[in-house]
Formats: structure tokens, C-alpha cells, sequence
């Protein structure tokens, strides 16, 4: 005797994007409240206090990134600041993620990427932005299977960007194609 085990919302997802390759790419992970720290399970919550300063140091930062580019190395040090103050914060990793890679630092960059990736479980608009950006980061470096991988991801977690590169990929295309055909010919005759 069998037990069928019902699938999880994760599987559901992946084979509505395998059957529907043209329906939009989005998980059901909703974006952190605005007003709340995000968390994981693993993760603390960040106190509120905390989080306003966060927030101003990356504003701050950011300003500093996109006002000319020899500022890129006082968003760097803004960034470290806030990471300093809340370690587990994963906003700033991407942001200085995004900061080292205008610096042509990779390597350093990929690893705040992945630690953005590491502390924003949970929170849809930080990891739609790092998996994006990790994915450009990886076409950067002649990574193309895990540029494809991430990109996905970020469409997963609703990146506008991402969602237009998946959807125009003619291989994920091909394949979805090739799966529906197989599946038909496995389904037995009504």
C-alpha cells in the first residue's frame, strides 16, 4: 500500500512554470511590511530603532553611489557601517554587494550576495534584487549555467528584469516544450 504525500507549494510552483512556461514567474513569498524588520527563522528580529538607522546609512550610501562615481569608495565604508551596527542585515550586503561590483571587486561582491541570499530567506524584495544581481555578476565572470539559475530565482521572487530575461529564453522555451510532449505521451488514451 502507497501513501501519497501531497506536493509542497515550492514543487507546485516549479511544474505551473514547467506546464506554463508563458504564465508570469513569481513566487508566493510576499515582500517584508515596510514596517518590519525582516527575518528568517534563523535570523533575529532587527528593533525598530535599528532598522530607521539602517535605512538612513543605505539611503545615505546610495546617494553617495549615484552621485559620482569616486564616491563609490564612501558608499562602500557607509555600507560597512550598517553592517557593522545589525551584522544579520541583509539589505546592506546587497547593496555593497552592488558597490563592489562597480569596483570591479567579484569576488567580493559574490560573497556578499551570498550572504544577502543567506539572511534575506524570507523576504521576496531582498532576494529578488541579490539573485539578479548575483546572476549578472556570474554572466560577468563566464558563469552561465548559474547566471540562467539565478536569473530564474529572481524572476521566482518577482524582479521585473529577471521575469523578461526567463521569459524570452529560447531554451528554457525548447525544454518546456519538450517536457509537455513527453508528459502527453505518457498520459494514457482517454
Amino acid at each position: 500500500m502507497t501513501t501519497e504525500k501531497p506536493i509542497s507549494k515550492h514543487d507546485e510552483d516549479i511544474l505551473n512554470l514547467v506546464f506554463n512556461p508563458d504564465s508570469e514567474y513569481a513566487i508566493d513569498d510576499s515582500p517584508a511590511d515596510d514596517d518590519q524588520a525582516s527575518c528568517s527563522a534563523n535570523v533575529p528580529e532587527i528593533p525598530f530603532t535599528t532598522l530607521s538607522q539602517l535605512r538612513l546609512l543605505e539611503s545615505t550610501a546610495v546617494r553617495q553611489a549615484s552621485s559620482n562615481p569616486s564616491d563609490l569608495p564612501a558608499a562602500y565604508t557607509t555600507l560597512t557601517e550598517a553592517i557593522t551596527l545589525c551584522p544579520h542585515y541583509a539589505s546592506a550586503y546587497n547593496n555593497r554587494a552592488q558597490v563592489l561590483r562597480l569596483q570591479g571587486k567579484l569576488p567580493e561582491a559574490q560573497q556578499d550576495l551570498e550572504t544577502a541570499i543567506q539572511y534575506g530567506q524570507g523576504d521576496a524584495k531582498v532576494l529578488k534584487q541579490a539573485y539578479t544581481q548575483r546572476a549578472v555578476l556570474r554572466k560577468q565572470i563566464g558563469d552561465v549555467q548559474g547566471y540562467e539559475a539565478d536569473m530564474a530565482m529572481g524572476a521566482r521572487y518577482g524582479n521585473e528584469l529577471a521575469k523578461k530575461v526567463v521569459r524570452n529564453n529560447p531554451y528554457a522555451k525548447m525544454c518546456n516544450a519538450m517536457v509537455m510532449e513527453a508528459m502527453k505521451k505518457l498520459q494514457p488514451p482517454a
